[in-house]
This record gives C-alpha cells, sequence and structure tokens, in this order.
C-alpha cells in the first residue's frame, strides 16, 4: 500500500467550518449518524466510480479507487451493524467487511463484534465453484450471512452451509427477486440499527425503489473508464430529486487532485 496522506481537503460541509485541512484518520470515522427509525435500520450506501461514472473498472469495482479511497470505506464500516452486498458484487469483487484495528477496539469497547457482519443477498442461492475460493467463504474470523429466497435450490443452500456461512430464507417478491422489505423487517427483528450498503448497482436500484436509502457515500476517481456498457451508480431510475450534498473532501497531492469525496442526504 502507498503512503496516505496526513490530511484531506475539506471543500464544503454542511455543518461545521470550512475549507479546512482534516486529519485521515478523522473522515468519515467519527460521524454520528442516526440509529434507525424504529420501522428499520438507518441505511446507507458508499459506492466508488470514475469520473466518467463507472463503477467497474476491468472487471471489478476495488481497481478505481486509490488507497485512500480503500482506507475511507473501512472507516465508513465502523458505524455498522451490517455491510450489504449483492451476489454480483461476490462474484465479481468478493465481500470483506474488515474495518481498522483501531476502530475495531472501538467497536469492542462499545459492546459490538470487531466487524460487521458481512450479508450477501440472492435470489438462487448458487455460485459457481471458483466463488467459494473468495475470502468471503474462506475467512473465519468474520460473520457471515446469506439472505436467499424459497427458490433457491436446496443442494446450493447446503453447499453455502458447509461452507460455513449461515442461511436465511426469507419471501422473494413476485418476479422472483429477494424481497428488500423482507430484509428489513428481518434485520430489525435482529435489532440491527445501520446498514451499509455497498452495492452493486442492483442492489442499490432495488434499495432506492424501495423507499430505504438515508444517505450515499460517492468516491470519485479522476480517471476515465470509457465503456458505456459499464453498470453505474444505480442501474434504474430511482429519483429525479437532487441529492442534498453534506459534504465533499479532496485528495490533494503533488501532480493535483487525485480523488474527490462525497456525501449526500438522499431526497426524500
Amino acid at each position: 500500500m502507498a503512503d496516505l496522506p496526513s490530511h484531506l481537503h475539506l471543500v464544503y460541509h454542511a455543518l461545521q467550518p470550512y475549507p479546512a485541512d482534516i486529519p485521515l484518520d478523522d473522515v468519515y470515522a467519527n460521524l454520528d449518524l442516526p440509529a434507525g427509525n424504529g420501522s428499520r435500520p438507518f441505511v446507507y450506501v458508499n459506492m466508488v466510480q470514475t469520473f466518467d461514472g463507472q463503477t467497474v473498472l476491468d472487471g471489478a469495482a476495488w481497481t478505481i479507487g486509490t488507497d485512500v479511497d480503500h482506507h475511507l470505506f473501512r472507516q465508513l464500516r465502523v458505524h455498522a451493524d451490517v455491510v450489504l452486498c449483492g451476489a454480483g458484487t461476490l462474484r465479481t469483487d468478493d465481500v470483506i467487511v474488515t474495518t481498522h484495528p483501531a476502530l475495531q477496539e472501538r467497536r469492542v469497547r462499545r459492546g459490538q463484534p470487531p466487524n460487521p457482519l458481512g450479508i450477501v443477498v440472492t435470489a438462487t442461492c448458487h455460485f459457481a465453484p471458483e466463488t467459494f475460493g473468495k475470502k468471503f467463504f474462506r475467512r473465519t474470523d468474520l460473520d457471515r450471512l446469506v439472505i436467499t429466497t424459497p427458490r433457491a435450490a436446496p443442494a446450493d443452500v447446503d453447499r453455502v452451509r458447509a461452507a460455513g456461512v449461515a442461511v436465511e430464507i426469507i419471501p422473494a417478491t413476485p418476479d422472483g427477486e429477494v424481497d428488500l422489505t423482507a430484509v428489513m423487517r428481518y434485520l430489525t427483528g435482529k435489532q440491527v440499527r445501520r446498514v451499509l450498503c455497498e452495492g452493486g448497482p442492483r442492489l442499490n436500484a432495488g434499495v432506492a425503489r424501495a423507499g430505504f436509502i438515508d444517505e450515499l457515500f460517492v468516491t470519485t476517481a479522476l480517471r476515465l473508464g470509457g465503456d458505456p456498457t459499464a453498470p453505474r451508480l444505480f442501474t434504474a431510475p430511482v429519483t429525479d430529486r437532487p441529492l442534498q450534498l453534506i459534504s465533499e473532501y479532496h485528495y490533494r497531492a503533488p501532480q493535483g487532485v487525485r480523488e474527490m469525496y462525497f456525501r449526500f442526504r438522499y431526497p426524500r
């Protein structure tokens, strides 16, 4: 990993003075996020994109951002009880929901596990053999859960459980997809207060259309993808109302600005 900058430049903030240089370890690590509204958890989405909007580059998402982005998405995880991902994210990247050691200690002091629970949602629970070689299935220092539907074949469910990952079956929507309202109901019953959704774009669109997104964090890398067929933050229209900007940070390097980090309140 390259040397990280000591500070990011705060360009705008709705609630605190700006411009200012903020220590990197203070960016996003001390957010005062709500703990749900009583009927469902608070949901915030974090994604990375190229300047022309791609969320996948060279077949994966992690290749887009710098090491600063990789540092910040771990800081965002400190607030979450659950990190929620779609099966496509697991298949193309991986689902490893760790945060930094110092933030793990903070979580433990608050009576939480060191890292959030990693949840993958899938309508079928079917994964190719090579997917079982990913860290989501191999690591045992993380709590992991696959949420699926009655469409899942019993043999596929058994294969996931045999790999050491728990499976929960919830209702499907009329078109056979995971019912995200049922997912939120299940999580509320488990006393989950905050959910971080890390995509991919199909899951983002489903969560948005269900009315569950409260905040949106977007890293924009100053590089171009150039692939008009590559997925974007959302795979379908979700709102025609403007996002409400809360904060904007820049990563400044000797050669100029490298990345921009936006936090939005999602419109109601």
